[in-house]
């Protein structure tokens, strides 16, 4: 039967449990789509949870039929939780907690086998090779900006530049990394 994810999802909406293999077949695409984005497995684990009790809690939302929507839609949610991270630099657990929802550690063999599902042993090589093919000046800036979270006023201030000037470095440095890494792929989504 086609789009067996997408009737499970609005069937949920009386028959809670119907939400399972919507979970089920979501679990580990978005578990890697997040560890992908924060190079975080507690971080990762976390969204992962947040998003799919936020698509449990407002299913009845859901106006779609078919599979491809409804893995719009939940990927929708995943990125309203990212965006909502990158803001807040925390994970908001509302929806996990109205829910009474308990996350457990991460074991060690579980976190080594999300960095391995993820390909993140990898990401981290190649995130540091295209680092190092930056100019100086837009390491120097991205380590400023990024890594040590100072404002652009205090990174031009560091760099004896116009703020302008390090927005532009910090732009053109995470422009570079994002295209070494192709972070923009859709094949990871089904994977």
């Amino acid at each position: 039967m086609s789009d067996e994810l997408a009737t499970s999802l609005r069937r949920s909406r009386r028959a809670p449990t119907a939400f399972v293999p919507f979970y089920s077949a979501h679990a580990r695409p978005l578990l890697v789509f997040f560890a992908r984005r924060t190079f975080e497995v507690e971080l990762a684990r976390d969204m992962t949870a947040e998003t799919f009790a936020q698509a449990f809690r407002h299913r009845g939302r859901f106006r779609g039929s078919t599979d491809a929507e409804a893995a719009a839609w939940l990927y929708a949610i995943a990125r309203h939780q990212l965006a909502r991270y990158a803001r807040s630099g925390k994970v908001e657990r509302k929806a996990v907690k109205r829910l009474g929802i308990s996350l457990p550690a991460v074991s060690e063999d579980d976190h080594e086998r999300i960095v391995e599902v993820a390909g993140l042993a990898e990401l981290r090589q190649r995130v540091a090779a295209a680092f190092g093919e930056l100019s100086d000046d837009q390491q120097d800036a991205l380590r400023l900006r990024v890594i040590d979270e100072r404002s652009y006023p205090d990174v031009a201030r560091a760099l004896g530049v116009s703020e302008q000037a390090a927005r532009a470095r910090v732009s053109r440095g995470l422009r570079r990394l994002a295209d070494a890494l192709d972070v923009n792929t859709t094949a990871e989504v089904t994977s």
